[in-house]
């Protein structure tokens, strides 16, 4: 008899399923400077967005460290931000402490006052098509439109593809509940944070408060997408320039397929000396014992084998390429 997260693996990886994401953060910008600011106080190209556009982007600490990940949502009078799960009033204080007194820009936390509802699976598209009529399946990585569904106004954005595929759903806090049902009325079967955390691995997505984080710079964290190397300064630009045109990092992401459980916290060792760590762990029905961590970049190459240590026992771990390949 199948496990509640095997079923919902088997529809992640057959169909459409879907998550309540009401917890991650949304910050809704204002003013005519709301593009031009994020753009000088994050990783990525943003100014340009236009209404229907969107983008990841990272903030960083004059260090480069890692404030939080965040998705753009380019609108005609506002700019939308998803940061990381109840990351929003760090992301929101650190940006007002750099509003300067000819900045036309305001900063709102809507998140009480919005739901988010994340679709994944390779059936995922189809599906919102079809209950929505709004065609997604084209729509790159983070762009946008506006649809009907459950008799409200709902955002569907491209999200980063986890189980195959990835939509994003935002809509007003009271419609999540219709939309929920019209989706499961649709068969799309919820999952839950187990499940999506074995899906989320297996992408080889990192998270906040786990792969990235205070410790943390984009490029460690395999974030080069998202990060661009023309545009003007932004806090934190220099150190990551440097890294990149000297192409040498301290630590790097990768997979771990461990030979049995590993419980955290856990550090990575090879030849009795520590050289990494690990920051995930999932029972993935299809691939077993797996996990996130960082290394060294020597010992980050796939197929190498490392040793995993926590406080009661000692699990030998191969390095993957990520994604999981086999996933």
């Amino acid at each position: 008899m199948m496990t509640e997260i095997e079923r919902e693996y088997a529809a992640a990886r057959t169909g459409a399923v879907m998550m309540d994401a009401a917890a991650w953060g949304r910050l809704k910008l204002t003013g005519k400077s709301r593009l031009d600011f994020l753009h000088r106080m994050s990783t990525n190209e943003v100014a340009q967005l236009q209404p229907g556009q969107g983008a990841a982007t990272i903030f960083t600490t004059p260090i480069a460290r890692i404030i939080d990940r965040t998705i753009v949502y380019a609108r005609a009078d506002d700019t939308l931000m998803v940061t990381s799960r109840g990351n929003q009033g760090r992301v929101r204080q650190w940006l007002r402490k750099y509003i300067f007194f000819n900045d036309d820009v305001q900063i709102a936390d809507v998140t009480a006052e919005t739901g988010l509802i994340a679709v994944y699976g390779p059936e995922a598209d189809q599906t919102i098509q079809r209950v929505s009529g709004a065609a997604v399946s084209q729509l790159p990585l983070h762009h946008w439109r506006e649809a009907a569904l459950a008799g409200t106004s709902v955002l569907i954005a491209r999200a980063d593809p986890i189980g195959g595929g990835g939509l994003h759903l935002i809509c007003d806090s009271a419609s999540s509940a219709p939309i929920r049902e019209a989706l499961l009325a649709a068969g799309i079967a919820l999952i839950g944070e187990s499940t999506y955390q074995v899906l989320r691995v297996e992408a080889g997505r990192p998270e906040f408060g786990r792969e990235l984080g205070d410790n943390y710079l984009p490029l460690e964290a395999n974030l080069w997408g998202e990060v661009s190397f023309t545009k003007g300064c932004y806090t934190g630009q220099e150190i990551i320039a440097r890294l990149e045109s000297r192409h040498r990092l301290a630590k790097q992401l990768v997979g771990l397929r461990f030979a049995d459980e590993v419980t955290l916290p856990a550090t990575l060792w090879a030849n009795d000396a520590e050289i990494g760590v690990v920051t995930s762990v999932v029972q993935s029905p299809a691939l077993g014992w797996i996990g996130l961590g960082y290394l060294k970049p020597a010992q980050g190459t796939a197929g190498q084998v490392v040793e995993s240590r926590g406080s009661e026992r000692r699990v030998e771990a191969r390095v993957c390429a990520l994604p999981f390949a086999e996933a």
